[in-house]
């Protein structure tokens, strides 16, 4: 059994979506290879090329030697993304349905380059098939969906964010019906600048009354960003109200998506501002009238507690507490993984669980999924700059009570790179995500972890 990263109720399936921001000090492993977060696409910097007999060597000795070493499980990579009509860029986490197909964004490619919605199908005992339902022309329509996934309603239409094109090129919400003919596109919401937002980063969540919300990264009254609310009119349109909006104290710049409690609160995170401007967990409790009220829960310090909180959703568990990570900070400033928890008189307390050093594996983008054991599982965005770039982990509790760090895959460019998107587990608890370079083109993959 799994919790679903958007609720506090268990579920056979884990929906987590990601979207993320680039804003921090770049990670420089000794200038061999780095993921630079600075400016809206990242860049990468080779400065020594190891021939591939070297790096299949030194992965070997290491899983061998090191503690936090992978995990005996089997990884395959779906398919991999070359960047023309077929996508590429994948930055966003993945969605599955129940005939176990999985859906999700690239940042760049199809038809029109840029970006498209895709699906993946299974066809028992041969490879996955790849569909592009959607290719974005860069204009009206929308382009480059970026953190955000999509996310299916009842009917079987999916929804999403592009943080460029629309009528101001700052970005729209958009949902896709299938027809006869193929999937159909509506832009529900362009965005103008204004003190609606802009550009959004991150994927959307309903609530149970069919209103979508979501992430604006700027835009507002302070350029800081908001947070939205998108009500269907039942005459086929929407009207967007913004609920929140970010002022640098208050937080900045929320590249991640929303969750909401069984109450119907809404929490997220900032990556920017707060005491520190090193980026806020924020909670947002509606009233009986309609008004929203918003209520720092941790502001990040970029110290010891971490740093620029990138999680595309933080995840609750059965309890109430919330779980998420930070790109930097912690004991080796290479990113954490926290909780928050409330106590009896209602305040909040963040505690981190675990401290990457490097040595395998850092700066985790990604939100995170839990188990029914209380495990946890992510992916991180750099490994230690040589033999690895990027890793999929396990955080298991242990009878001391500290966290255990366990690899289950190392990515090593071939089978993908600097995954920064969230897992998504099937019913047999296969493990499934997204690389944004990598892979047979170096345009990022899908890939699994099987048992």
């Amino acid at each position: 059994m799994w919790f679903n990263a958007g609720s506090d109720l268990p579920t056979t399936l884990v929906v987590v979506t990601v979207p993320t921001v680039r804003a921090i000090v770049p990670v420089l492993f000794g200038g061999l290879f780095c993921r630079d977060c600075f400016g809206g696409e990242s860049t990468m910097k080779l400065e020594k090329v190891f021939p591939s007999l070297l790096l299949a060597l030194a992965m070997a000795t290491m899983n061998l030697l090191c503690s936090t070493t992978a995990a005996a499980l089997t990884d395959l990579t779906l398919y991999s993304f070359t960047g023309g009509s077929d996508g590429g860029d994948p930055l966003s986490n993945l969605v599955m349905d129940a005939a176990g197909n999985l859906y999700g964004t690239t940042f760049v490619g199809g038809a029109y380059g840029a970006g498209e919605v895709f699906e993946l199908s299974h066809n028992p005992g041969a490879n996955w098939t790849e569909t592009v339902l959607y290719s974005f022309t860069g204009g009206l329509d929308g382009a480059n969906p970026y953190y955000s996934g999509v996310i299916f309603d009842a009917s079987g239409n999916l929804y999403g964010t592009t943080v460029g094109g629309g009528t101001s090129n700052l970005g729209t919400v958009f949902e896709l019906t299938p027809t006869e003919s193929g999937w159909s596109e509506k832009v529900l919401y362009s965005f103008a600048a204004g003190l609606d937002g802009a550009s959004p980063y991150a994927g959307l969540v309903f609530n149970g009354a069919g209103s979508l919300y979501g992430t604006t990264y700027a835009g507002g009254a302070y350029d800081d960003g908001t947070v939205f609310e998108l009500t269907p009119t039942g005459k086929g349109q929407w009207i967007e109200t913004v609920i929140h909006t970010f002022n640098e104290t208050n937080g900045s710049a929320p590249a991640g998506e929303l969750v909401f409690d069984r109450q119907g609160n809404l929490y997220g995170v900032t990556q920017g501002g707060g005491n520190s401007k090193a980026g806020v967990a924020f909670e947002l409790v509606r009233s009986s009238t309609g008004r929203w009220t918003g209520e720092i829960l941790h502001s990040f310090t970029g110290g010891s507690d971490g740093s620029s909180p990138y999680t595309e959703r933080l995840v609750l568990d059965a309890l109430g507490n919330l779980y998420g990570t930070t790109i930097g900070g912690g004991a080796s400033q290479l990113g954490t993984v926290f909780r928050l928890s409330r106590n009896a008189a209602g305040a909040w307390r963040e505690v981190v669980l675990y401290s990457f050093n490097g040595a395998l594996a850092a700066n985790p983008y990604s939100g995170l999924i839990l188990d029914g054991n209380g495990n946890l599982y992510g992916t991180c965005a750099n490994g230690n700059g040589e033999s690895t770039v990027g890793a999929v982990f396990e955080l298991s509790l242990k009878a001391d009570g500290n966290w255990s760090e366990n690899n289950l895959l190392l990515f090593t460019r071939q089978n993908g790179e600097f995954p920064e998107g969230s897992l998504v587990a099937d019913e047999s608890g296969n493990l499934y995500g997204t690389t944004w370079l990598g892979g047979a083109y170096s345009m990022g993959v899908v890939f699994e972890i099987t048992h």
